[in-house]
């Protein structure tokens, strides 16, 4: 059973610097850590070996927001997929265990460490800002113009994947997204495949509990509005998917933003599974 670890505290601390705290994390893995500036926010983007990428598969971007809403620890929402990310991080660095989805796309392998030649193609990032899309738009977020660099240069064949709120629950939520009525045939397409390769890995990590249901965008959004693919994956509690597909507001959702977003909230089983999530996900080969 996994425990979380007593530095989670500090990370969720009022007072924690939480853009130093990532970068010192990363640091004392052996990994940078640069701050990546855009229109006031810090991004923070892990540099890993680039021996640990193959151009011939999709780099997978992973992406997730530390910024937290004023005056709540902030918990679940997202110091708890942040953490989880730091450990895995980690783990890439260190050439951990992994296990390999087994999927049309995926060579289905199962090792201990890493051989010679393993690559990952993972991009990490931490973005800053995201609290701000829910007042002011999606055009507030602070992934917005990361987006937007993403596009200039561009960089939109990943497969981007969005973590948000993972802290809590045992099933992994895939969110329903409405994409714009007039977004192209080829962005539909890339984004259905996407979808459909989300799905496998959240069925292939949770031995085959997974839902989807509509939830509030993300940094997803950012992308999306940048006519770029990007997913969308929280985690709810098996009871409260059943409260949700009869109308009812998730007890969960209803702690974010508030004081009871805190350290007693979280579940450990949603730690274990996210990572199970994280270590599938590394292991995914899709073709460019």
């Amino acid at each position: 059973m996994y425990t979380i670890p007593s530095s989670f505290n500090d990370f969720i601390a009022p007072d924690c610097d939480r853009a130093a705290f990532i970068q010192n994390y990363l640091n004392q893995a052996g990994l940078e850590a640069p701050v990546m500036q855009m229109e006031g926010k810090n991004h923070i983007y892990v540099k890993f070996p680039q021996s640990q990428y193959n151009p011939t598969f999709r780099i997978k971007t992973v992406i997730a927001h530390y910024d937290r809403f004023p005056g709540s620890p902030g918990a679940n929402d997202n110091s708890a997929a942040v953490f989880a990310l730091m450990e895995w991080a980690a783990q890439l660095a260190r050439f951990a265990q992994y296990t390999v989805v087994e999927s049309v796309e995926t060579t289905a392998v199962s090792h201990r460490g890493a051989p010679q030649g393993y690559f990952h193609n993972i991009r990490l990032i931490f973005t800053d800002g995201e609290e701000l899309g829910a007042a002011g738009g999606v055009a507030e977020q602070g992934a917005f113009p990361l987006a937007q660099v993403f596009r200039r240069l561009g960089i939109t064949n990943d497969d981007i994947f969005v973590f948000d709120c993972m802290g809590r629950g045992d099933v992994p939520i895939l969110t329903q997204t409405i994409l714009p009525s007039k977004a192209p045939a080829r962005f539909v397409k890339d984004f259905t495949a996407l979808e459909q390769r989300a799905a496998s890995l959240l069925r292939a990590s949770a031995n085959g509990r997974w839902f989807t249901l509509p939830c509030n965008y993300s940094d997803n959004a950012s992308f999306i509005a940048n006519g770029i693919p990007a997913v969308a994956i929280t985690m709810l509690p098996s009871q409260e998917v059943s409260a949700v597909t009869q109308g009812e507001s998730p007890f969960t959702w209803r702690l974010l933003h508030t004081q009871g977003d805190n350290l007693t909230s979280l579940t450990p089983q949603s730690f274990e599974i996210f990572h199970n999530i994280l270590n599938n996900l590394a292991a995914l080969k899709t073709l460019a």
